[in-house]
This record gives structure tokens, sequence and C-alpha cells, in this order.
């Protein structure tokens, strides 16, 4: 069995995008720093081939590139044999706020990120390289409040409805 590699990448890839819009107009390094280190955390994921949600594990690193780039790699798996290489890069342009960047891991090929950002939360349009679902498009939302923790949540078309294909909590490693 395979993860849905396009689920699981939107599910990575929102922790990884971040809006650049709003870090622009209060610090968008003092936010990214909110996701800089190393995380832990897992979810649910929706796999194509199977009838429920699969959980998985996860474990990134998030690094402040400068005060308008931001990336974070890492890995996700489920029933302890699958496992998938993530990674996104965000950079932000000071100029409009709008973030942009690419995340890499899907099986679909690497992925267009670009979105903005509402307070402590990331509203992200994610565009695969391809037709997975309904159509190659996705909406990721991650929201973090600088407690240590962060959610991704990750929603889809599929047969017209909005479904919610991933949906995970990451936390901080402890002393780190």
């Amino acid at each position: 069995m395979k993860i849905c590699a396009r689920a699981l990448a939107i599910a990575l890839s929102a922790g990884f995008a971040l809006p650049l819009s709003a870090m622009a107009q209060d610090g968008s390094r003092d936010y990214f720093e909110r996701y800089a280190g190393p995380w832990t955390g897992g979810g649910q994921v929706r796999v194509q081939q199977l009838p429920a949600p699969v959980d998985v594990s996860c474990d990134l690193d998030g690094v402040v590139e400068s005060d308008t780039e931001f990336s974070l790699a890492g890995n996700c798996s489920a029933f302890l044999v699958m496992s998938n290489d993530i990674g996104a890069q965000i950079t932000l342009d000071e100029a409009t706020g709008d973030y942009t960047g690419v995340y890499t891991g899907s099986k679909s090929g690497p992925a267009k990120l670009a979105g903005s950002r509402e307070g402590d939360a990331l509203d992200l349009t994610v565009t695969w390289n391809k037709k997975i679902y309904d159509d190659d498009t996705a909406k990721m939302r991650i929201a973090n409040t600088g407690d240590g923790t962060f959610q991704m949540t990750v929603v889809e078309k599929i047969d017209g409805e909005d479904v919610t294909v991933s949906d995970l909590t990451f936390e901080k490693k402890a002393g780190k």
C-alpha cells in the first residue's frame, strides 16, 4: 500500500508553506521562527486506495533561511513500513506580501504553493503537477499561535464535495 502522495504532500506542505502577506506586516522572521527547529507529530491522512483515513507520524526540521525564506524537511510514515520524504521552501515577496514556494515529496511531482497569512494562520493554495482527485488544487490551513504546536489541515474536492484529506498536529521536540 502507498500513502496517497497528494494527500500526504498537501498535509505536509501545509506545515511548510507560510503565507507571506501577514508576515511582512508584523515581522516575517518572528513568525518564521515559530517553525524553526525539530518537530514531531501526526494525525490522519486520507489514502485514495483505502476506505478510511490512515494514521501517520512525522518528524520535521524547520530552518529560517533569511527574513524572507523558510524551509521544512522531514519524513512521514504509516503502518511502520511506508514512509515518504517531504520538504518545502517558502519565499516572501516583501513588496507584495505574497508567499510562494515549492513543495517536494509528492509522487505527482513538485507542487506550487501560494497564499497569505491572517493573524496566526496561513491560508495556502497547493497546485499539483497533475489532477489527482477532482482537480489539481487543494486548500491548506496552518495555524501556529507560538505555543510550541502547530496544526495543518488540507481540504480537497472529492466527487464535488470538500473533504479533509489531512489533519495533522505537530509539537516542538522537547529540549530543542
